[in-house]
């Protein structure tokens, strides 16, 4: 462990040490450091927490350890994560054969190598394997001093109830017999196991869970996740999610179907911290340090994620977000890790035969009222779907039946067992090299596409390739783009143009097409081009001519537009020398400039109350037709300006908002009608007679009237009723009988 790693922990340490009460304190360090005299609470801590740089130290309290709580600490050990939830290490106890699985965790916070956390944390690496150390929780309880850890654990909260051991303590357990059984095949099996290792046995690559989570934080900083206040996905981008075809492809060798792919993608993410939480937004945080240091490191950080999963579980695929309860998995796969260490070297075994110690050792699975649905079958699909992917474990494919027309009935099927890089995990032998030789593995193609041969990759080139180019395919050969938005999205995150350029030519199998380095020039240089001001005055003149004129007598300013200029402050500005006709702040609402002439289609612009904003926002729905010279600005709306608005995503509300903004009225009928106007059901022509009456009242009469009512088209107006000219005979005739006679004008066409 660095000088870094156990400065930190040890701090971790006197935080949870600082927050018991002074009896617990004493309790605990009379075991931890068994001080002579009554040394004060300050001087107990410290000499606590240095006993972690104490290795003899260790040992020793660890010796004086029952052999439970010793095989708690090893397990901690073997997992490489110092943080764990209670129930999980209870259940490991109690799979382990203990009956009291409480006790042997109890027995290891009173003897200090063991200490409470206040809440999960989001993404829990240590300072050495992805460089933030500001992402562990806080440990010790939420609020007041800590009585004893029974009362701890009476009160565990909606988060449950979590505990860590310092990374130096939980190592020195490391060779403490589990007493976990062999579970290799029989010998007669074994033999056939040596005919198989001869004819071979498939280990992947261990990069494809960091290619997906590389495609997924390009998704993200291209369009954050967003949240419901529940914590789940809105549906949008939970179906973006579940379609997705990159993150949900079958990898090349694939050997089981993964549920959720993506969504395990997610949580991964959110523990290695690609992936933070602002106000329910799921966005882009930085890739992890970890990945510069090589694939054994990056491997070792997936690793550490594993027993920390409670979103995603093999058997349910994605569950979300919220605080979830009884999740037995996290020591599940631990112990399916612990098992396969205990074969022989060489030796193989089934997933099923682990799986069904599990089902029948583990506390989870072994209840009998467990529900059919909670004991399918998830063990193979974990170790072949993501294990296997992580690079832990090595398969050996179903054996070849004798006639060689397919597996063999008796052999089973998949078969597997740790791999180097496994068993490092677990503390059993030393890091394996995992780094290739193979340094020239991209393809530069001349339309700015890279293939990318995967026996050639790295953790770090892929994080570089990430940050410049767009990932569009995954497999043996991966592809990617080079796009102007993701070499800006390099630029910003402190790449330049030469180190793109020298990634791409070290890498390359062949020299870089110059149509690709002129395209990444240009679109560096353009990036090179802005200058960004932390606060400015811009100033806008009436003519092109005036704004040279100011720039001649020495305006300290850059020009931005043939009419607008920009000051980094007006402190160096002579305003006397120049005629203001209004100033802006952009920080206040929008001001009401536009005044809206009687046709409903012209706006004349208020040119002392208008602002710059204002410039960008009519030419998107309007054309100029007044010269800003005679200081009179107007625009029209056209059936040629709408359309191009519709077109470019404006739609009828956002027409409207921008009227009551700078206009303060509703949107007017003549620019709704052309606006909406290809929405609206189409008119007709018709040929109608209109009945003229005498007062409203016999109008109201007539349209009431069963009688007559069924003949009138419809009402133009108080007095003026619409016929048609086929219906006319029957509505005189209903008139008549009342006594009105219609008159007897002759009619001409009607159009």
């Amino acid at each position: 462990m660095s000088a870094i790693d156990a400065s930190y922990w040890s701090e971790l340490q006197r935080h949870a040490l600082a927050s018991y009460d002074e009896a617990l304190l004493r309790q605990v360090a009379a075991r931890l450091v068994k001080p002579r005299n009554q040394w004060p609470a300050a001087d107990l801590i410290e000499r606590s927490a240095a006993a972690i740089a104490n290795p003899v130290l260790i040992d020793r309290r660890f010796q004086d350890l029952t052999p439970p709580a010793r095989r708690v600490l090893a397990l901690i050990g073997h997992s490489r994560q110092p943080y764990w939830d209670l129930g999980n290490l209870v259940e490991l106890t109690l799979a382990l054969g203990h009956s009291d699985g409480l006790q042997p965790v109890l027995e290891l916070l009173e003897a200090g190598m063991l200490y409470p956390g206040l809440r999960h944390p989001r993404s829990n690496k240590t300072p050495s394997s992805n460089g933030v150390s500001s992402s562990h929780p806080s440990a010790g309880p939420a609020r007041g001093k800590l009585k004893s850890f029974e009362q701890w654990m009476a009160a565990p909260g909606p988060e449950g109830l979590l505990v860590f051991a310092p990374p130096a303590i939980a190592a020195r357990a490391l060779g403490e017999d589990l007493g976990l059984p062999d579970l290799s095949d029989s010998p007669a099996a074994s033999a056939r196991d040596t005919l198989a290792n001869a004819a071979g046995w498939q280990e992947t690559d261990g990069l494809e869970w960091l290619l997906r989570l590389a495609v997924l934080w390009q998704q993200v900083s291209a369009a954050p996740l967003r949240c419901t206040q529940q914590g789940e996905f809105f549906k949008r981008d939970f179906e973006r999610l579940g379609q997705d075809a990159l993150l949900n492809a079958a990898p090349a060798d694939r050997l089981a179907d993964v549920p959720d792919a993506a969504f395990l993608a997610i949580a991964l993410a959110e523990q290695e911290g690609i992936l933070t939480d602002s106000d329910g937004e799921w966005r882009a945080g930085p890739l992890p340090t970890v990945w510069e240091k090589g694939l054994a490191a990056t491997l070792e950080a997936l690793w550490t994620d594993l027993p920390r999963l409670s979103a995603w579980n093999p058997l349910d695929g994605w569950r979300g977000f919220a605080a979830q309860t009884g999740n037995p998995f996290p020591s599940a796969y631990l112990l399916a890790f612990l098992l396969l260490a205990r074969l022989p070297e060489d030796a193989w075994v089934h997933p099923e035969t682990i799986e069904q110690w599990i089902l029948t050792q583990h506390p989870y699975w072994a209840n009998e009222s467990l529900r059919p649905s909670r004991q399918k079958p998830w063990l193979e699909t974990f170790l072949l779907g993501v294990a296997y992917q992580l690079r832990l474990v090595q398969v050996m494919p179903p054996p070849v039946s004798p006639s060689g027309t397919g597996p063999d009935p008796e052999g089973g099927g998949w078969r597997v067992r740790l791999s180097p890089t496994g068993r490092w995990l677990l503390g059993l032998t030393e890091a394996p090299n995992l780094e290739t030789v193979h340094t020239q593995t991209l393809l530069v193609q001349p339309n700015l596409q890279i293939i990318a041969y995967r026996q050639g990759l790295t953790s770090s080139l892929i994080a570089r390739l990430t940050q410049f180019a767009a990932w569009e395919g995954l497999g043996a050969a991966c592809t990617l783009q080079l796009q102007p938005e993701t070499v800006y999205r390099a630029l910003e995150a402190g790449q330049s143009f030469d180190s793109i350029r020298r990634t791409l030519e070290q890498h390359s199998t062949r020299g870089v097409p110059p149509a690709v380095l002129d395209s990444l020039r240009t679109w560096s240089n353009k990036r090179d081009r802005i200058t960004v001001y932390s606060s400015a005055t811009l100033l806008e003149f009436g003519s092109a001519e005036d704004l040279n004129e100011a720039l001649g007598r020495g305006l300290p300013a850059a020009r931005l537009s043939d009419r607008l200029a920009v000051a980094a402050s007006e402190e160096a500005i002579e305003f006397r020398h120049f005629r203001l006709t209004s100033t802006r702040d952009y920080a206040l609402p929008p001001e009401k400039c536009v005044q809206v002439e009687p046709d409903g289609v012209t706006l004349s612009v208020d040119g002392a109350r208008s602002d710059l904003l204002l410039e960008t926002e009519l030419p998107r729905f309007a054309e100029l037709i007044g010269n800003f010279s005679t200081g009179r600005r107007q625009y029209r709306l056209t059936p040629a300006s709408l359309s191009a608005a519709r077109a470019a995503g404006m739609t009828r509300t956002m027409l409207e908002m921008w009227f009551h903004q700078r206009a303060g009225q509703p949107l007017p009928p003549a620019a709704r009608l052309l606006m909406t106007a290809g929405e609206a059901e189409a008119p007709h022509l018709r040929h109608h007679l209109v009945l003229h009456v005498a007062d409203e009242e016999m109008a109201d009469g007539l349209m009431q009237w069963p009688q007559t009512r069924e003949w009138i088209e419809e009402r133009l107006g108080p007095t003026a009723l619409v016929v048609r000219q086929e219906n006319v005979p029957a509505l005189c005739e209903q008139l008549r009988a009342v006594g009105i006679e219609v008159g007897n004008e002759e009619l001409g066409p009607t159009a």
